[in-house]
Parts: structure tokens; sequence; C-alpha cells
């Protein structure tokens, strides 16, 4: 199965979880957290880009989801 490889940025403090982009292989995404983590905001939280791995077609959430 196809995989993608999701750039996220999230602060702490807020939880708030930024999509950066969506790339066909790891080393794009990593490539783009290097130019990223220059940027204006990201260059002062720079421990705030997580890469996800996504399966292509399938569902993510399947057991639905629970508020705090």
């Amino acid at each position: 199965m196809d995989a993608l490889f999701v750039l996220l940025h999230s602060l702490p403090e807020t939880g708030k979880v930024k999509v950066v982009g969506i790339y066909s292989a790891r080393s794009l995404a990593e490539a783009a957290e290097e130019r990223t983590r220059l940027l204006p905001g990201f260059s002062d939280e720079p421990d705030g880009f997580t890469i996800k791995q996504y399966e292509v077609d399938k569902d993510h959430w399947p057991r639905g989801f629970v508020r705090l």
C-alpha cells in the first residue's frame, strides 16, 4: 500500500498542530523540515516538528474519538 509523509508542527502550550506539508517520501519531508526550521516562528520552536507516515486509502480513526 502507498504511504504519504506528513510534516507537522505543534506548540506544546496550545496543543495546536499545523500541517506544514504532505510528501511522497520521508526524505522530502525531512528536507522540508530543514527549510521550514529557518522561517519566522518555526525557528523559535525547532522541537515542534514531527513526521508521520500515513497509508493511502485507509481509515485512520476507525474507533471514533472522545472529547476530553
